[in-house]
């Protein structure tokens, strides 16, 4: 018993909760995972957030106080910023570890850390300690593990409010795209990929810049990505008619849309675009407007605690 209340006391946690995270179900859940947690961290602090910036000023505190956890109770929004504020202070955050408790809507970068949406399940492995390396994309200044996508998707995310996604959970994507679907004037785009010094031009319906392969509560936009193979997948959709454009977006569920011609899929170290009028871009469910994207990769620049991992290159190890 004295040896195990060394190693208790050598980690300090801190659990970032966000409480309007998906549908609102975050406070419901507080007392459950503080007792789960205090099992393995008996120094564990609790954050609520707020506002936007929270998560990541939280995040941020915590490294300089020498957390070695980190738990995000939330969703992609809340993980992209409590990983914004670690990687701004050290962009190989690996000293840090990631233990995420998905209760927003789509929850994609969830689903590739093996972790299910059953909050008792998802703690049991998070207790395991079981720790992946993940790649991290950076975005001009900012960072992310899912996906960064702009365009028509983008507009979809914006059009999909908080009050929306509580109502309605993951339909609020459906109803979201519909709201947008007739409305969007695709952009004039210049694409450079950095390590083959290839450029190219096209008229951009919506692009997604990958780590993982899922969007949008659970949409396959990348069916190859690897969240550890040190590579961007790169999906580009040409403007074509409503009619069309409705038919390939039926088949990204399967990640069959990538076989289509006005569809450009490769993979990337590096890539930059820019556009001829500022668009959206949603990078981990933050929304944002810019002319110019340059995307990196950082390889396996944050470690996460995580499940049977269905779409990794390498073997999980124990913490």
């Amino acid at each position: 018993m004295r040896e195990a209340s060394k190693v208790h006391t050598r980690m300090k946690a801190k659990l970032i909760v966000n409480p309007v995270s998906g549908t609102d179900s975050a406070p419901d859940y507080l007392q459950t995972i503080n007792q789960s947690l205090r099992q393995k961290f008996l120094d564990l602090d609790i954050v609520m957030t707020t506002g936007a910036g929270d998560a990541m000023q939280a995040a941020a505190r915590a490294v300089e106080q020498g957390c070695t956890h980190l738990f995000i109770a939330g969703g992609d929004g809340t993980l992209n910023e409590v990983l914004n504020g670690v990687m701004r202070l050290d962009e190989t955050s690996t000293g840090v570890i990631f233990g995420l408790i998905p209760l927003g809507t789509g929850n994609d970068f969830a689903v590739a850390l093996g972790l299910p949406e059953d909050v008792p399940t998802t703690l049991d492995i998070l207790l395991a300690g079981r720790t992946v390396e993940v790649d991290v994309g950076q975005l001009n200044d900012r960072f992310f593990v899912n996906v960064s996508a702009g365009g028509f998707i983008a507009e979809v995310s914006d059009a999909v409010d908080p009050r929306l996604k509580s109502l309605a959970g993951k339909l609020a994507y459906l109803v979201g795209g519909a709201q947008v679907l007739f409305d969007y004037d695709p952009v004039e785009t210049s694409v450079q990929i950095i390590e083959e010094e290839k450029s190219f031009a096209l008229t951009m319906q919506m692009f997604a810049v990958c780590n993982s392969r899922l969007i949008g509560g659970g949409r396959m936009i990348a069916p190859d990505a690897r969240i550890d193979d040190g590579l961007l997948d790169v999906c580009l959709i040409e403007a074509m008619p409503t009619l069309d454009f409705i038919g390939l977006l039926t088949r990204v569920s399967s990640g069959d849309h990538v076989e289509e011609e006005r569809v450009h899929y490769f993979k990337a170290h590096e890539l930059r675009m820019e556009f001829a009028r500022a668009v959206k871009v949603n990078t981990d469910g933050e929304v944002f407007e810019t002319r110019e994207c340059r995307y990196r990769v950082l390889p396996k620049a944050a470690r996460f605690i995580a499940g049977e991992v269905p779409y990794s290159s390498d073997d999980a190890t124990s913490q």
